[in-house]
């Protein structure tokens, strides 16, 4: 689950952790009557404005500006709510800002300007531990910085250790002198920062920029958290801040009754049983020309009802012009597929007229294809994955 900035300030604040002041606005009427109160409270002359959206390169996209009065507040705002934002992790047609974030501008502080890094946190599944990435440069540039990032494993049983934290600092630059506790604050925030991470269950927590103040303070300026789906029934009040509003509508019903499914952008509906079989299934559909529609999982309990919600929520999909059934009878049997997909057509008014491929092989096979053939229904019968792409070729006049 992804969670906005504002959120991952919450949670960091939640551990002692010190975030710029800030407050979430919807309107450009909300955001100067905020901006009143911070104004007053951080006794400084500009705020920054930030579009709460779930990817990153807002900077560039115009979704983060900085307001130095209220009329200043008031414009910027209009000029960023309910518009959609386009950033190189977004979709041609971008995502629509219906929050914005006002912040303390933490760059105004004085006497000198703040030093910036880069810090993250997320699990590396090829080693099955938590890695640390971190650079001496951050902001908006860090992409392009790959060849700078420091790398630091750390112990799933042990946790983070006194000298892992001293070694980063020291990468980064920070020393430990009389004057100057740059390097033991840092090691405070990172232990903070990583009991962050653990207790909240989370697959990434990024950092960019973190700053160095001039009084050497340690301050996540922006924040990207994503938390593990499959962890937050142990977290029931993140529940209440999971965004309803980013989330795709049919993704949002298919896990309701308990489909893996994920839309794509393609003219190929996929059904499958397995998440390796629909990978393969997927790979096969881009090897014959076509392009998957969805990635669509019914699981190894599916029943009729099941594969019919399945087979509802991929003819919901206006882009897809063939659908391809691929299953691999063994817990689900082969019929019990075959009768959900002929409940569903008896079910609809309608006349469907999409082409459907079907595999079915495993238990039932041959009672499922005398119930698919008995029911005179637009579907084409095969029975290998090779005859199905050719098929697919067919319908999609790609031979």
């Amino acid at each position: 689950m992804n969670l906005h900035e504002y959120q991952g300030r919450e949670i960091l604040n939640s551990f002692s952790i010190q975030v710029p002041d800030g407050m979430i606005a919807s309107s450009p009427e909300e955001a100067v009557e905020i901006a009143k109160i911070l104004f007053k409270k951080i006794k400084k002359n500009s705020l920054v404005i930030k579009a709460q959206i779930h990817a990153g390169g807002r900077g560039k996209a115009g979704g983060i500006q900085i307001a130095k009065n209220l009329d200043e507040v008031y414009e910027k705002s209009k000029n960023i709510l309910g518009k959609y934002l386009i950033t190189p992790q977004t979709s041609r047609k971008g995502k629509l800002v219906r929050k914005i974030l006002l912040s303390e501008d933490v760059y105004f502080y004085e006497p000198s300007p703040p030093i910036e890094y880069y810090l993250s946190i997320l699990l590396n599944r090829d080693i099955e531990k938590n890695m640390i990435l971190y650079s001496k440069e951050g902001g908006v540039n860090i992409e392009d910085l790959s060849n700078k990032i420091y790398r630091e494993v750390i112990d799933p049983i042990l946790g983070i250790q006194l000298f892992q934290t001293k070694k980063i600092g020291f990468n980064l630059g920070l020393e430990i002198t009389e004057n100057d506790k740059s390097l033991k604050n840092f090691s405070l925030f990172l232990f903070s920062l990583y009991k962050a991470y653990i207790n909240c269950d989370a697959l990434l927590l990024e950092i960019n920029p973190l700053i160095k103040t001039f009084n050497q303070q340690f301050i996540p300026v922006d924040i990207k958290i994503v938390l593990d789906d499959n962890a937050l029934f142990r977290h029931k009040k993140y529940d209440l801040i999971h965004d309803q509003d980013d989330v795709n509508i049919i993704e949002q019903k298919a896990a309701n009754v308990k489909l893996n499914f994920l839309k794509l952008e393609g003219n190929v509906g996929c059904m499958v049983n397995g998440a390796g079989l629909a990978m393969a299934t997927m790979d096969m559909i881009k090897s014959c020309g076509g392009v998957p529609a969805n990635f669509l999982d019914i699981g190894g309990s599916a029943d009729q009802k099941r594969v019919e919600k399945a087979f509802d929520l991929i003819l919901k999909d206006k882009s897809v012009k063939t659908i391809l059934i691929n299953i691999f009878g063994g817990i689900v049997r082969c019929d019990t597929v075959a009768e959900g997909i002929i409940n569903y057509f008896s079910k609809i008014d309608q006349n469907i007229e999409i082409p459907i491929v079907v595999r079915l092989q495993g238990t039932n096979e041959k009672v499922a294809k005398k119930l698919i053939q008995k029911s005179l229904l637009p579907i084409y019968f095969t029975d290998s994955l090779k005859e199905a792409a050719d098929k697919i070729q067919e319908i999609l006049h790609l031979k």
